[in-house]
């Protein structure tokens, strides 16, 4: 069984837009609960959640719109 080799520029690119992605999402909670945490936290589970997620994603190299988002804009 061939493993892959694990690309460091497309985890990159991958976790960029898991993060953008996490950040609005947490914008939207925060806008329509007015206001009320504070952002640091949101920035903060975004980038923790955006790396793992970015790594189990390029780990298990399936090819799908996230890549295809990651290579338009980057």
């Amino acid at each position: 069984m061939k493993r892959k080799k694990f690309s460091i520029t497309k985890y990159l690119k991958v976790t960029l837009v898991y993060f953008v992605l996490f950040i609005a999402i947490f914008s939207m909670i925060d806008y329509y609960a007015w206001m009320s945490f504070n952002f640091i936290w949101f920035i903060v589970i975004s980038a923790v959640a955006a790396l793992m997620i970015g790594y189990i994603h390029v780990k298990r190299g399936k090819h799908d719109h996230v890549d295809e988002v990651a290579e338009e804009l980057l």
